[in-house]
Formats: C-alpha cells, sequence, structure tokens
C-alpha cells in the first residue's frame, strides 16, 4: 500500500525527487502565450512574457512602446487574435526536444496573464476558446510522452498581473485594484481569487496528470492559498496513476528553499556541490518569452551552454533551458542552434552525463583546465571544458584508490588512453582533439573510494 501524505510540510517533506529526474539533467521550458505575439522587452531590463504587465505601467519602456506600435486603444487581450499557433507541429517540437536530449518538458500551463493554454472549464480565457483554438497543453503532451519524455504544464498564477481579488496590484481596465506592489507586505491573492486559481490548478492536474508541478513566483504563504493541499494531494493521485512525481519550491513563500524535491535558482547556478536536489532554469537570451529584439549576440551559444550543463551536473543540479517560441508556434533558429549543438555533443559525452550523480568534489584543483567531475557505477567521469597542451594531470588521490583503476577512456572517439599512477595521476592525450568541442569528456574505469 503507498504512503498517505498529509496537507502537513512534515508530510511533505518526506517525499523527494524520483530517480527518473535525477537522471534526466535535462528538461525544456517553453514559455508561450499571447505576450509571444508583441514579443518585446529592453534587453536585459526584464522578460518579454512581462509584456502584459508593463504596457499598462506609466513611464516604463513597454508602456510607451505599445502605444508607439499599436496605439492606447489596443488591450492586452485583443492580441489573442493573433496567437494562433497556425504553424505549430506539436510532434516536430517534441522530435527537436528529444533530439536535443532532453528527459522531461515543461510548458506553461497559464502564466501571470491568467491565459490557460488548455480547455478550461473554469474560465473562457483560455486557447480553445480563443486565439489558436486548440488544447496546447494536451496535444503537446502526448507528443511529448509518444517519445518517452516526461511531461509537466507550468502554473504561475500564484502573481495574476489582472485577476479582480489580487490584492496589491496597480489599476487595469475593467479592475478596481488596491494599488501597490505585487512584492509588498500586503500582496497576494485573496480567498476568492485563492479558491478560483486552485480549481484551475486541480483541474490541470487531473486532466492531464503532470510529472512535475512547477509553480511560479509565490506571493503569500501557504496557509494562504492552500499549497499544502494541493501538493498532498497530487503525491496522492501520482500513487493512483503509478507515477513517480516531482514538485518545486516555489508554491508557496514558506516552501522556497525548503520544502520542495528540488530547488529552483533563476538566471544563476550554485558554485559548490549541494546534497539537495537543484535545477536551474533560464532562458537561451535574456528572457523566458519570445523577445523579437534579440540578437544572436544576446543568446548562449553552443559552447556556453555545453559547458555551463556540465558545471551544474557536476554539482547535483538539472538545467530546465527555455525555449520561446513565437506566436505561430515555430521555435526561432537563434534558440535553436545552441541547443542542436548541446544535442550533438550529448550524442557523444551524454554516458557522462545521464544516470550520473555527482562525486566527492566537482572540479579539479591542479588540472591545468577546468575540469568537472561527475560518477556512476565505480566510474568517475572527468570532463574537461578546454583541451589540455600537454598531459592531463588530476587531483582525484585524495578520494580514491589509484591501484584499482583499469582502464581511461576519451569518449569522443571510443580512444584508449595511457595514464600514469605515480605521484600525481595523470593521463596522455593526443596532441589535438578527434573533434572540436566545448568540452571532452574522459571515462576512469574500476575507480575504488569515495562516490556519492
Amino acid at each position: 500500500m503507498s504512503k498517505k501524505y498529509e496537507p502537513m510540510w512534515s508530510s511533505i517533506d518526506t517525499h523527494s525527487a524520483p530517480d527518473w529526474y535525477h537522471d534526466a539533467k535535462l528538461g525544456i521550458f517553453i514559455h508561450w502565450g499571447l505576450y509571444s505575439v508583441p514579443a518585446w522587452a529592453p534587453i536585459g531590463e526584464h522578460y518579454a512574457e512581462w509584456y502584459p504587465y508593463y504596457m499598462y505601467d506609466k513611464g516604463s519602456s513597454w508602456y510607451e512602446y505599445h502605444r508607439e506600435h499599436y496605439g492606447e486603444d489596443v488591450e492586452y487581450i485583443d492580441f489573442a487574435g493573433e496567437f494562433t499557433a497556425e504553424n505549430w507541429d506539436p510532434d516536430e517540437w517534441a522530435e527537436f526536444f528529444a533530439d536535443v536530449g532532453a528527459g522531461y518538458v515543461v510548458l506553461t500551463g497559464e502564466h501571470h496573464d491568467g491565459f490557460a493554454l488548455w480547455d478550461s472549464h473554469y474560465t473562457k480565457y483560455n486557447a480553445v476558446e480563443m486565439g489558436p483554438e486548440r488544447d496546447l497543453v494536451g496535444d503537446l503532451a502526448a507528443s511529448v510522452r509518444d517519445r518517452d519524455m516526461k511531461f509537466a504544464a507550468s502554473y504561475h498564477a500564484n502573481l495574476n498581473y489582472y485577476q479582480p481579488g489580487f490584492e496589491g496590484r496597480f489599476g487595469h481596465p475593467g479592475f478596481e485594484g488596491a494599488g501597490g506592489d505585487y512584492r509588498s507586505e500586503d500582496a497576494g491573492p485573496g480567498p476568492e481569487y485563492v479558491d478560483f486559481m486552485n480549481a484551475k490548478h486541480r483541474e490541470l492536474i487531473r486532466k492531464y496528470e503532470p510529472d512535475l508541478l512547477w509553480f511560479d513566483v509565490p506571493c503569500a504563504d501557504s496557509d494562504r492559498v492552500h499549497a499544502r493541499e494541493i501538493i498532498a494531494d497530487y503525491y496522492n493521485a501520482a500513487a493512483e496513476w503509478d507515477k513517480t512525481v516531482a514538485v518545486n519550491d516555489r508554491a508557496a513563500t514558506d516552501a522556497r528553499g525548503s520544502h520542495a524535491d528540488f530547488s529552483t535558482p533563476e538566471y544563476e547556478t550554485y558554485d559548490e556541490i549541494s546534497e539537495d536536489k537543484w535545477e536551474a532554469c533560464r532562458g537561451l537570451g535574456f528572457s523566458f518569452g519570445y523577445n523579437a529584439a534579440e540578437t544572436e549576440e544576446d543568446h548562449l551559444t553552443a559552447e556556453e551552454l555545453i559547458q555551463s550543463f556540465v558545471d551544474i551536473v557536476s554539482k547535483n543540479g538539472n538545467l530546465l533551458i527555455n525555449v520561446g517560441p513565437k506566436a505561430d508556434g515555430t521555435i526561432p533558429d537563434l534558440q535553436k542552434r545552441p541547443l542542436t549543438g548541446l544535442g550533438t555533443w550529448l550524442d557523444t559525452n551524454g554516458e557522462a552525463i545521464y544516470g550520473t550523480t555527482y562525486w566527492a568534489t566537482s572540479e579539479d584543483s591542479i588540472s591545468d583546465v577546468e575540469v568537472r567531475y561527475t560518477w556512476k557505477d565505480e566510474t568517475l567521469y572527468a570532463i574537461c571544458l578546454d583541451w589540455p597542451t600537454d598531459d592531463l594531470v588530476l587531483g582525484i588521490e585524495d578520494h580514491v584508490d589509484l591501484e584499482t583503476i583499469d582502464s581511461v577512456e576519451l569518449l569522443d572517439g571510443d580512444l584508449d588512453l595511457d595514464f600514469d599512477r605515480d605521484g600525481d595521476f595523470s593521463v596522455a592525450l593526443p596532441e589535438d582533439p578527434p573533434t572540436e568541442a566545448p568540452a571532452y569528456a574522459i571515462r576512469i574505469s574500476d575507480v575504488s573510494g569515495i562516490g556519492r
């Protein structure tokens, strides 16, 4: 009989991230909605998906931009007519994400604008009633799961820009707001809004049985938003579905960093290994939603993406990397290119990533190049972020019995490498790498000593 979770942190905290989540390492985040129509933000100032907030904020760059390009009579809801998804193929998306090497996909089920991407019984403000007139969540969930990836629809309704009953908001047409900032002490959802918000979330969970719950921007504590009830019910439902699932740390202000299966630093990473599971999330550019103003210089290169990913994995993290599709349902080439590079690298080096865990240390202390370590089944992987100009010297002797090491191989080209145990542990590498790559994984087999 499966365990019954109660709506108390003491019960919820006994849950932990499942093996599939630890092993997957890479997820794809997708921010897609009405904000994909204007697709604009001042680069580096804020995210483009916050357009519906700032377009009504007098004095902001968005306010001026909106009036210059659309006129003062165009409301945010009017963008629904241009959010068409006419070129969207969920199978094409899912195939691309699988080729990149993702283990799970998270689509924004509803962002802070309150526009639901599924056929909701609770609001007509959804993608089936207007815009593309299609169940975007359901269609993508089916395509993703057909390719053996996990699926979730993130829910950002803890902060809603427009909803009547959401306290502490500046006014919006049709809503007499209380004034003030949503981050102020008295901000957050009122009781009627909480009931509405949670009814939609429960509907989303019931209809699509997500493999994760991904909340965002907690504006109130768990008592106020009934977060513990949502999480406990989800864990119990997952047992009935015969699924292992996970929940992030953004369900409520008192959950952040303390009551969750994984924490979620945004546009930053950890400097050291965290024994508690974590997930770095960020866009390929400066936004999550599509920002047409961004150029190639504003996006990660494949090299930057791969090296950051390796660093994250070595410290017990996953990477949830975001794509921001256009309103027509296509993913811009500027975003596809670095992801394609990551997928190509993982085709060769995925053994050093998938199913691994952190080691005794994430970085090497004496090597001439930056090295990150991962560990799996008595095998140590040393991932060099550059090609050494001489023999690779690794400071691993404090953590392993060097005499047990049986072989050393470069994954790129399956090259057997000579190694020396006398003094520091050193590996002889060819003068030039087999291929030009952002990182090179070396397999050190039959390692006895400190693992996880």
